[in-house]
């Protein structure tokens, strides 16, 4: 059953093999495609983006020679779904990704899938997630989704001396030193390698700037903690007291064990450890900036950088303080709004700036667009447009949410479920247990997000408003909104693939508003 698996792979990259001249002289005009992902990198900390902590002269270098996106959000903004959302074009319901370490269920084909039919060479190198089947665990070539060169690991945040497996070896081998370079460096090797043949689809996919926040010390030593200056909203202790008090679940010793930790750092208003995670986090994105250029170059002495579509963005944000909240998971502009880059002279002029919404299952389609390959029918939306300078609304909103009580942020926040919208100008979000309205922010007005205007009665009409495109978006997605029915999916998935039914600290206990974490609470007062 496995040698029929990797026959049916690999058999039409076979078949194009055998085509004649003229199919091939074809292939060489088709762009290739590489598309570069970091894991955990909020938009406002890129040079192009406005940001100052670091310099970041090779991405701000993409942002002049193509078109930046503004307003590019993540759904979902946790690993998993949205790496499902992007290789798919489909949302969480339907590619079943529908939280981390979950398990892919999609009726349409993968992106690599759609390259491989068109004749082109697939890779992938670096982080996963999208598996289930054990973070350190071997992937079988059945569920590479398309791709034909591997280099992957499903998940670490091990960054020093880790583990991938290469093609279909049993056993893992290690990156030398700090992993993000090793796989820059296997990322130009494969450039060089395929770019007088085929036409190639690359991806390359970071754990940096992901926890824990470290980088070589030549870049750690670039970074003075003191010298710091952090987002302006990481004063925000009022938005984080009223968070702590309005939890309403419980979900278990190992997350009530790790609440005390975050919660000191979170609330300590000399920011020590702060100071630390924000030097790592600057450090690590001065890392990718380098190799970004790296690869870059490599693209230029190969003569394929203008025959290349290349794609920069990230999986979602890092609140990193900001609100005192730690990592992702909520509906701030730090957890889900992403940098987004594409350069492709042929179709792209230089130095566009675009304020279209996208989300991650418009990004299949809208690459496909600019490449002239035939997408499948998914969720997503073709915004090529806006990339290329010409309708910027074809949304006016795209959806965001949290679809289960379980993560890290709820541990530092206790925010279960929600759902909202995110438009051009506004946030809205809503819990997902009572539908009650939870958050709104005026993002022009307000831009660090400090004035929650969910309950003030000027703005009910454009509550009711946003809920009601919140409901539209939902039943676009086939999302029910409903907790239940995302546990309950999850343990039948579970159970099918010869797994418990129960995945640890999953399912929650409801007790009275805060009555669990008092004992914890900090006052910042």
């Amino acid at each position: 059953m496995i040698k029929e698996s990797i026959f049916l792979l690999f058999a039409p990259a076979i078949v194009l093999g055998s085509n004649n001249a003229s199919i091939k002289s074809e292939n060489k005009k088709k762009p290739n495609i590489v598309f570069i992902f970091a894991d955990q990198y909020r938009s406002m900390d890129m040079g192009c983006y406005g940001g100052t902590g670091v310099k970041t002269p090779n991405f701000d270098r993409m942002a002049k020679e193509g078109v930046r996106f503004t307003n590019a959000i993540s759904t979902a903004p946790i690993s998993s779904p949205y790496r499902g959302m992007l290789l798919t074009g489909n949302h969480i319901v339907k590619n079943g990704m529908v939280t981390n370490d979950h398990f892919m269920n999609n009726p349409t084909p993968f992106f690599a899938e759609v390259c491989k039919k068109e004749g082109y060479k697939t890779g992938y190198i670096g982080k996963w997630h999208i598996d289930g089947y054990g973070r350190t665990s071997r992937i079988p070539p059945e569920r590479w989704r398309g791709f034909d060169y591997w280099c992957t690991l499903e998940c670490t945040h091990n960054y020093n001396s880790s583990p991938y497996f290469y093609q279909d070896e049993k056993e893992p081998r290690i990156w030398e030193g700090y992993d993000a370079v090793a796989q820059a460096e296997d990322a130009c090797n494969y450039i060089t390698e395929k770019a007088s043949s085929a036409p190639f689809c690359l991806f390359l996919s970071w754990g940096p700037p992901h926890n824990p926040y470290y980088a070589p010390q030549k870049y750690m030593d670039q970074i003075d903690p003191d010298k710091i200056v952090m987002r302006k909203n990481t004063d925000d202790f009022a938005a984080a007291q009223k968070l702590y008090e309005e939890c309403d679940t419980y979900l278990g010793e190992s997350y009530n064990k790790s609440r005390p930790g975050r919660l000191n750092v979170m609330l300590d208003k000399n920011n020590v450890e702060l100071r630390n995670w924000y030097q790592g986090y600057y450090a690590s994105i001065a890392t990718l900036d380098e190799l970004m250029g790296k690869i870059i170059e490599t693209l230029e002495k190969t003569g394929q950088l203008d025959n290349t579509i290349l794609v920069f963005t990230s999986d979602h944000g890092d609140n990193l303080g900001s609100h005192r909240q730690h990592e992702k998971d909520l509906p701030y502009e730090e957890s889900i709004s992403v940098p987004l880059i594409i350069r492709y002279p042929p179709k792209i002029k230089a130095g566009l700036v675009t304020d279209a919404l996208i989300a991650p299952i418009d990004l299949m389609p809208t690459i496909f667009s600019l490449a002239k390959l035939t997408c499948p029918k998914v969720d997503g939306k073709d915004i090529s447009g806006a990339a290329m300078g010409k309708d910027e609304n074809l949304q006016d909103a795209v959806l965001i949410m949290k679809t289960i009580w379980i993560g890290s942020t709820w541990a530092t926040s206790g925010a279960g479920p929600w759902r909202g919208v995110r438009t051009k100008q506004y946030t809205y979000a809503r819990k997902s247990q009572n539908k009650e309205p939870w958050m709104l922010f005026d993002n022009k007005k307000d831009p660090f997000q400090y004035n929650n205007l969910v309950n003030n009665t000027e703005y009910a009409d454009l509550v009711k408003t946003l809920d009601d495109k919140t409901n539209e978006l939902l039943i676009e997605a086939g999302d029910p909104e409903n907790p239940e029915f995302f546990i309950k999916r999850i343990q039948d998935d579970r159970v099918r693939l010869g797994f418990s039914k129960e995945l640890p600290g999953l399912i929650p206990t409801f007790v009275e508003p805060g009555s669990s974490f008092r004992e914890f609470l900090i006052d910042p007062k």
